[in-house]
């Protein structure tokens, strides 16, 4: 072979081997941890806060089209508030991804993180964005995970929290999205005060005016105990109604699931439009830590 050949064959070889691999679509569980949370009580719990930066993602290129979270043991099973469960709360989990720019809240302290594009309480809402739709990932990119979690329980507790993705190859028919964070504390702690009010409910809006031109195709709420139902509309459309997400709770009050909204789009949306996010509760005692939260997914088209 001469030495012209034998170079071009081995610039070949570090290009394929420095190349990133390119996903099909599939679906994968990761696991993030193990997170320790000291023992607590129902009536003194201990919360734990963990940041982990540069944490696995479940492919490289590729769009991904839907989240499903849980809260787990080493062995798989389910860790949750319930007697079996060993009384353990997801309280919150958040991704970023830190070299994209957040939506609504780039020009601030909390822009430093990136742009958060899933979250979850203890609902563990699963959200599958409609179809032809996916947020892109690109193999360079680098998550960053926040996750705080409470024992209930008189023992430490050693947790992960799993995720399993459903991702689509970058070469696929897919129209790529961008997350949406509405919050009524907007680029804050998320917390907000409410006086006692039940049985009557109690709403607190917050407007945030749109940056983007797009198809808004998917949207989950959060709320704290004592939530109703917290919504998105538009108001520059006449109060046009995007998502509504109600609360399920337990017998004990804990929101244990969130409506999702998905769609085709659910709504467009104009830059400049006025959104306007509602959050409702009904409490029978004042409160100073309730959240009114919607992540949505938007497809830009201007």
């Amino acid at each position: 072979m001469s030495a012209r050949r034998c170079l071009g064959t081995m610039l070949l070889v570090v290009c394929l081997s420095l190349s990133p691999a390119v996903a099909h679509a599939g679906s994968k569980t990761v696991r993030y941890g193990p997170f320790t949370v000291g023992a607590g009580s129902m009536d003194n719990p201990t919360m734990a806060t963990k940041l982990k930066l540069a944490v696995s993602k479940p492919c490289g290129d590729c769009y991904i089209t839907g989240f499903k979270p849980n809260l787990i043991y080493a062995d798989g099973s389910t860790a949750d508030m319930s007697d079996e469960g060993g009384m353990m709360m997801l309280h919150h989990a958040v991704f970023a991804s830190q070299w994209r720019s957040d939506t609504t809240c780039s020009g601030s302290w909390l822009g430093l993180a990136g742009e958060r594009f899933f979250a979850s309480g203890n609902e563990r809402s699963a959200i599958d964005l409609a179809d032809g739709y996916g947020y892109r990932q690109r193999w360079y990119d680098q998550w960053n995970l926040l996750v705080e979690l409470m024992n209930h329980s008189m023992s430490d507790k050693t947790v992960y929290l799993a995720v399993t993705y459903t991702y689509r190859s970058l070469y696929d028919s897919v129209k790529s999205v961008r997350p949406l964070w509405l919050d009524i504390n907007l680029c804050g702690d998320s917390e907000y005060s409410i006086p006692a009010t039940a049985p009557n409910e109690y709403e607190t809006t917050r407007d945030w005016t749109s940056t983007f031109t797009g198809d808004v195709v998917g949207m989950i709420g959060h709320v704290h105990a004592s939530g109703v139902r917290v919504s998105t509309t538009n108001e520059s459309a006449g109060g046009q109604e995007i998502c509504t997400s109600l609360a399920h709770p337990d017998d004990m009050g804990e929101i244990m699931q969130m409506d999702v909204c998905t769609g085709s789009p659910l709504a467009t949306v104009h830059q400049g439009d006025i959104l306007r996010l509602h959050s409702v509760y009904s409490s029978n005692v004042a409160r100073d830590d309730v959240m009114g939260i919607m992540l949505g997914y938007f497809h830009r088209t201007g």
